[in-house]
């Protein structure tokens, strides 16, 4: 009975590592075919959350220099949004 027992939860937490795995080849396949495509969507946002954390830390800083006053904009979304992104969530 207690082999059975052992047996079952060694079965799912094989099942589910055999899951994540299929999981990560079949997004590996998905990020291949966009490259293969050129300038995607996620290229382009990418780019626009890139240029919004310069423009925060290194536009806003220059233009300070020169008594040019510009509103920052907020980063906590779009830094959850770019590691999303970059695939680290």
């Amino acid at each position: 009975m207690i082999k059975t027992g052992f047996g079952f939860f060694q079965n799912k937490e094989q099942s589910k590592a055999d899951l994540d795995a299929q999981n990560s080849h079949e997004q590996n396949e998905i990020t291949l075919e966009e490259t293969r495509k050129g300038f995607t969507w996620r290229q382009g946002l990418g780019w626009v959350l890139t240029f919004i954390v310069f423009y925060n830390y290194v536009v806003i800083q220059l233009l300070a220099l020169c008594c040019v006053l510009l509103p920052a904009i907020p980063l906590d979304e779009v830094w959850k949004v770019l590691i999303i992104l970059i695939g680290g969530g």
